[in-house]
């Protein structure tokens, strides 16, 4: 099962977003029994913590800090973490930045 905790996983991303509500609803959910539900409970066990890890990661940035704008501090936060980990989708950066950029508004 290691497999589904790697963040370039098919089933990692798509748990990202599930859990985010990235593209389903108008703010973030960070929903672990939504998660639960499309994966069950074992899977949902392994992807979860990896799921926290990773957001708890991206919120490590300081763009909240420096950045003009909510635009600018998504790029900046995104581009850090990028960096760091080129093995990331498009899909889960973009879900990372929304919730980013709605905390710290």
């Amino acid at each position: 099962m290691v497999a589904v905790t790697q963040w370039s996983s098919p089933v990692f991303v798509e748990a990202v977003l599930v859990w985010t509500a990235y593209g389903q609803d108008r703010m973030p959910r960070r929903d672990d029994a939504a998660v639960v539900s499309r994966f069950g409970a074992e899977i949902a066990a392994e992807l979860l913590p990896a799921i926290k890890s990773l957001m708890d990661e991206f919120y490590l940035s300081d763009a909240k800090y420096t950045a003009s704008d909510l635009v600018a501090m998504g790029k900046i936060a995104t581009e850090e973490f990028r960096a760091k980990h080129p093995e990331i989708t498009e899909e889960v950066l973009k879900a990372l930045a929304w919730c980013y950029t709605f905390d710290f508004r």
